[in-house]
């Protein structure tokens, strides 16, 4: 009777519910939580290893077209009479190679027949050899950049990628070619596909599929070896198929994660990846320590669980609850409230971490889709939507809107003589000289290589006098030498000015100065020009329509 009374008790029953309870919940943990998990840290390290394999793509993307910009100048400045005369040739070669030494097995002139005319730095073994039968020769005397196939060196005896650009005369025929050899592991060219390493066994490859090889790879030595057939790796097969760029094969009986990035400019893959058994590494250990720790304190549970389960779950529910709202949408993403100090809050802490984490890209995400990353300045997208903004308040309030173009005078220089950080530099300096002119409620932006657009909005009757006053502050800037690398240089700047009202659109009125820029260049540079494609531009009756002026006083202050 007493069993009978026992088993059919209040309490027997809640204590065997409870039981079933922190079984069934235990259970219920270690499937869904380590479900969640690995598809949350799925989704955060395939984040991880996109962005990894696009910098190591546009980092080895940069190098090639270094190198291609470095070959299309020197052939444009290159004087065909040259070609007749070897040793200055190879004088005028070595000059702008040591300058700037990107092809780290040299440069050298081939004539129409594949021979060597010249090279830097000279080697015996390369006069004597002919280059007609290689990919790269023959498809430069077609007229055009390319790029060949990564072989090994005939004089290096070790992997190399060779680039080729046709010599033009006057009438665009093809003279000769100039090539240029970098070893595929050189200091100077893709050096962060062999030093980047992902996790501890992971890696990164970069494949070919044109030419079916392996160019190289951080964690082994596979150079211009053949990539598997298509069918094998799932992240070799991406590119041909067009499905995605991240998943999950098996290599080797290993199984990874995988994801693939275009270089651009040369037709080839990154392939970034890491073992799975990596990437839920965390996710596992968790498994095996609820499996573990529940098995030990099942007893301990089974005294107070009754009165405790609900209580101790509640903060994690309502944590998960409000989780899944975020991610649902339903309500904004905000740090979850921490209810108490024990592993539901230090999970619910580290949550936050990461909100916070994710929040701070996108703000920086948006920041560098509207600026430019060279000086800091808005980009053409967000002038575009100020200029938007600014007309409708004009035509709100009647006032008229005004935009200077600039393009500097003497810019190319900089750049041709002291290198492109020097003309990075150069940019800057611009940037910080014309953001004292402006005044805030105004836009200063950087649109294209050496232009730069200025928005003065809410203009009212004496629009014209203040344009031309911040014009001449403009021109007034360039007078001071610039300082780059301890060199000094002097730039200028041509204006073009554009006024218009709520009847001219963004695109009308940067096309109009664009124009009245150009007019400003043919009348000498230095100077602003007034656009006459716009109405407001010709309301002024003191002046003419079409009009230049040049710097009147050096000494302004900031309007």
């Amino acid at each position: 009777m007493r069993l009978r009374l026992t088993l059919n008790s209040l309490t027997t029953r809640l204590i065997l519910l409870g039981m079933t309870l922190l079984i069934t919940g235990a259970l219920s943990r270690i499937v869904l939580l380590t479900d969640f998990l690995q598809k949350d840290v799925t989704e955060l390290t395939s984040s991880q290893l996109s962005t990894l394999a696009n910098y190591v793509a546009k980092d080895i993307d940069h190098d090639i077209i270094e190198r291609r910009d470095f070959l299309e100048r020197v052939t444009a400045k290159l004087p065909l009479s040259l070609l007749k005369n070897p040793q200055q040739l190879r004088s005028w070669l070595g000059e702008r190679y040591d300058i700037n030494p990107l092809f780290s097995q040299g440069i050298f002139v081939l004539d129409l027949s594949g021979k060597t005319i010249i090279d830097y730095p000279a080697l015996p073994e390369r006069a004597a050899m002919s280059y007609a039968d290689c990919d790269y020769f023959q498809q430069a005397i077609q007229g055009s950049f390319t790029i060949g196939r990564p072989v090994i060196g005939r004089i290096a005896k070790a992997p190399v990628l060779p680039m080729a650009i046709p010599i033009l005369d006057t009438n665009g025929k093809v003279q000769a070619v100039l090539v240029g050899v970098s070893a595929l592991h050189s200091p100077n060219f893709m050096n962060t596909l062999y030093t980047t390493h992902v996790g501890k066994t992971g890696g990164i490859a970069l494949l070919s599929l044109q030419d079916k090889l392996f160019i190289g790879a951080s964690d082994a030595d596979v150079a211009l070896t053949p990539i598997p057939k298509e069918g094998i790796y799932f992240q070799h097969n991406l590119p041909i198929k067009g499905t995605g760029s991240v998943g999950i094969n098996v290599r080797s009986g290993v199984e990874e994660l995988a994801v693939i990035a275009p270089v651009l400019s040369s037709g080839w893959f990154v392939v970034a990846r890491i073992p799975t058994l990596e990437v839920y590494g965390p996710s596992t250990r968790l498994r095996h320590f609820i499996e573990h720790s529940t098995l030990i304190i099942m007893p301990l549970f089974l005294l107070v669980m009754v009165f405790l389960m609900r209580h101790i779950l509640r903060p994690l529910m309502t944590a998960a609850q409000r989780a899944d709202q975020m991610t649902q949408g339903e309500i904004p993403f905000e740090p979850l409230p921490v209810a108490r100090n024990d592993e539901v809050g230090h999970l619910t802490v580290a949550f936050n971490r990461v909100l916070s984490k994710l929040l701070e890209s996108r703000v920086e995400l948006q920041h560098i889709a509207h600026h430019d990353t060279l000086t800091g300045l808005p980009n053409r997208q967000l002038l575009a939507d100020r200029m938007s903004q600014a007309l409708a308040r004009a035509q709100r309030n009647q006032g008229q809107v005004a935009v200077l173009f600039l393009d500097l005078d003497g810019f190319k220089p900089i750049n041709d003589e002291l290198g492109h950080k020097a003309g990075d530099t150069a940019l800057r300096e611009v940037a910080n000289r014309l953001s004292e002119l402006v005044r805030k409620e105004d836009t200063l932006a950087r649109v294209g290589g050496d232009e730069f657009v200025i928005l003065l909005s809410d203009l009212n009757e004496n629009a014209r006098e203040v344009v031309e006053l911040v014009a001449n502050k403009c021109l007034a800037a360039f007078q001071q030498p610039f300082v780059i690398h301890g060199n000094p240089c002097l730039l200028g700047t041509s204006i073009g000015i554009a006024m218009g009202a709520s009847e001219c659109g963004t695109d009308r009125l940067l096309i109009a100065a664009d124009h009245a820029m150009y007019k400003a260049k043919d009348a000498g540079r230095g100077q602003f020009y007034w656009s006459s494609e716009c109405p407001a531009c010709t309301t002024s009756s003191n002046h003419d329509a079409n009009c230049s002026t040049h710097i009147i006083d050096t000494k302004h202050t900031k309007q």
